[in-house]
């Protein structure tokens, strides 16, 4: 299922529908990706992936409770909306692993390395080493 909404109402049906999939709320220990159909550019290639995220619950426990929906929706307006615009469906990839945390690190890790920088919505900022002097 893809998001194609023009609107913050009609992003809150399409999201609210993606969420009740069975894959959305039947998968745990998941790393889940947030992507367009067409790349963007980036500061090295392109790439279709916004977000890279991880839940130990399902998508739909994740994004369920109003106030991380109503972020989506802020998100929506901000962000989605244009993306969409741009670069085609929205939709998010599901990955069932067995490590969430690992396997997200792994994911950002090799798109880091891949683009030398982070997804466009991933707000991680790499930690800064700890000088033993």
């Amino acid at each position: 299922m893809k998001i194609t909404a023009t609107t913050k109402e009609e992003f809150s049906v399409q999201f609210r529908n993606y969420l009740n999939q069975d894959k959305s709320r039947n998968l745990c220990n998941i790393v889940y990706k947030w992507k367009v159909e067409n790349n963007i550019p980036r500061m090295k290639g392109e790439s279709n992936i916004l977000y890279i995220g991880q839940t130990k619950r399902s998508l739909y426990d994740r994004y369920s409770d109003k106030r991380s929906f109503n972020i989506e929706l802020t998100y929506f307006e901000q962000f989605y909306k244009y993306a969409i615009q741009e670069y085609g469906s929205l939709f998010i990839e599901i990955l069932a692993v067995d490590d969430v945390k690992l396997e997200e690190h792994r994911e950002l890790d090799h798109y880091r390395s891949m683009h030398f920088e982070y997804p466009p919505l991933n707000r991680a900022i790499p930690r800064m080493q700890k000088n033993n002097n």
